[in-house]
C-alpha cells in the first residue's frame, strides 16, 4: 500500500466542513509518520497526500459475514444483497453495500451503511480537497484482537491506527460525487473520442477514394485493351493509348473520327472540370459517355461549353435524365451534314 492518510470521521450525522478529525499519516510499510487533529477543511493543505482512507465512526456502518454461493464476480453483488435483505432494517435500494471476496469457509465479509450519508460524507471530503481511496467501516479498520472494538480511534495514535485495511470499502462508484475535475476529464474524453471518430472517418473516406481510383484505373485499362488489343499489357493507360494512336496515324493516316482516343482526348480538353472526378466511362456507337462523381465544380455557362466543344468538331450534350453525365461525339462533317440535309429535303413533296 502507498503512503496514505487515515482519517477518523465523526458520526456522519454531525460531519461538517469544520469538524475536527483525528488523523494518522502511514508510510508504505505501515509505519506511523505523523498524527494529529485538524478541521476537515484544513487537512488537505496541512497534510497533502493523494490517498485518503476515511474510517467511519462506530455505528455508522453494519458489518457481518454471510454465506454466499461460488459465483462469478459480476453476480456477487446480487447474491450479497439477497443475503442481507432479511438483516437490514432499511430498503436495500437506500443502502450502500460493499463486500469482500468469498472465503474458504464459503462466507464473505459484508458492510452496509445509509447511501445518502455515505454520499454526503464523500461530497464533503471531495470539497475539502481530499482524494478518497476508501471509506472503511470502523470494525474493519481495527486489529483483529482489539480490546475495545466499540471505541472510536483517538489520539495519541497507537497500534489501533496501524491495522491492515481491507482491499474493499464503501467507496463505491455509484455514490462517488461529481468531482470538480471530472467535467474537464469528461470533455477531454469526448474530444478524444471525437478525434478518433474523425480519424476513422478519414481513413474510411481515403479507402473509399482509393477503391474508386482503382476501379477507374481498371476501367481505363479495360477500355484501352478493348480499343487497342495489340497492346499486350496495360500499365500506363493514357500514355500507351496515345502511343497506339500515334502508331495508327503513322500506319493508316489520322484515326477515324469515331475512334475512342480522339474523343477521349477532345473530351479532356473541353471538360477540364472533370479531371479526377470521372467515375465511369463508356464508349459505344461513336459516343463517349462520362459519368462524374460528386465534388467537381460544374460549369457556369453550359452554352459556352457546348460552343467550345463545337469549335473542336465535337458534339457535347448533358444527359437530361442522368445526373453528372455527359455525352461526347464527333460532330458531323459538312459533307455528312449536306448528305443528311439532302436526304431530309428529298423526303418533302
Amino acid at each position: 500500500m502507498k503512503k496514505h492518510l487515515r482519517l477518523a470521521l465523526p458520526p456522519l450525522a454531525r460531519l461538517v466542513p469544520g469538524s475536527p478529525c483525528a488523523f494518522a499519516l502511514v508510510d508504505r510499510h505501515g509505519a506511523l509518520l505523523r498524527a494529529g487533529e485538524l478541521p476537515l477543511d484544513r487537512i488537505a493543505a496541512e497534510v497533502p497526500v493523494e490517498h485518503l482512507h476515511a474510517i467511519l465512526a462506530p455505528g455508522d456502518a453494519i458489518t457481518v459475514s454471510v454465506p454466499v454461493p461460488p459465483l462469478p464476480p459480476r453476480q456477487m453483488d446480487a447474491a450479497v444483497a439477497s443475503a442481507i435483505e432479511p438483516l437490514a432494517l432499511s430498503d436495500i435500494a437506500d443502502l450502500c453495500i460493499a463486500h469482500g471476496p468469498r472465503g474458504a469457509s464459503g462466507e464473505a465479509a459484508v458492510a452496509w451503511a445509509e447511501r445518502r450519508a455515505i454520499a454526503r460524507a464523500w461530497e464533503l471530503l471531495d470539497a475539502a480537497g481530499l482524494q478518497v481511496a476508501a471509506i472503511v467501516p470502523h470494525e474493519l479498520a481495527l486489529p483483529a484482537d482489539d480490546p475495545h472494538p466499540d471505541s472510536p480511534l483517538s489520539l495519541p495514535a497507537d497500534a489501533r491506527w496501524l491495522a491492515p485495511l481491507p482491499g474493499w470499502s464503501l467507496a463505491r462508484s455509484d455514490v462517488r460525487p461529481a468531482s470538480r475535475s471530472r467535467p474537464w476529464r469528461g470533455a477531454i474524453a469526448w474530444a478524444g473520442a471525437a478525434a478518433l471518430l474523425w480519424l476513422a472517418g478519414l481513413h474510411f473516406y481515403a479507402g473509399q477514394q482509393e477503391r474508386e481510383i482503382v476501379a477507374l484505373q481498371d476501367g481505363m485499362q479495360g477500355i484501352v485493351q478493348e480499343t487497342f488489343p495489340q497492346i499486350p499489357m496495360v500499365i500506363a493507360p493514357l500514355k500507351q493509348a496515345a502511343d497506339a494512336r500515334d502508331a495508327l496515324r503513322l500506319a493508316r493516316g489520322v484515326a477515324g473520327g469515331d475512334d475512342f482516343m480522339p474523343l477521349a482526348l477532345g473530351a479532356a480538353r473541353v471538360l477540364p472540370f472533370a479531371a479526377g472526378h470521372v467515375r465511369a466511362m463508356r464508349f459505344a456507337e461513336g459516343t463517349l459517355t462520362l459519368t462524374l462523381a460528386e465534388g467537381y465544380a460544374p460549369p457556369g455557362n453550359e452554352a459556352a461549353l457546348v460552343q467550345a466543344a463545337a469549335a473542336q468538331a465535337l458534339n457535347l450534350e448533358k444527359d437530361k435524365q442522368l445526373l453528372h453525365t455527359w455525352h461526347v461525339r464527333r460532330a458531323a462533317s459538312p459533307a455528312q451534314a449536306g448528305a443528311q440535309g439532302g436526304a431530309q429535303g428529298g423526303g418533302r413533296p
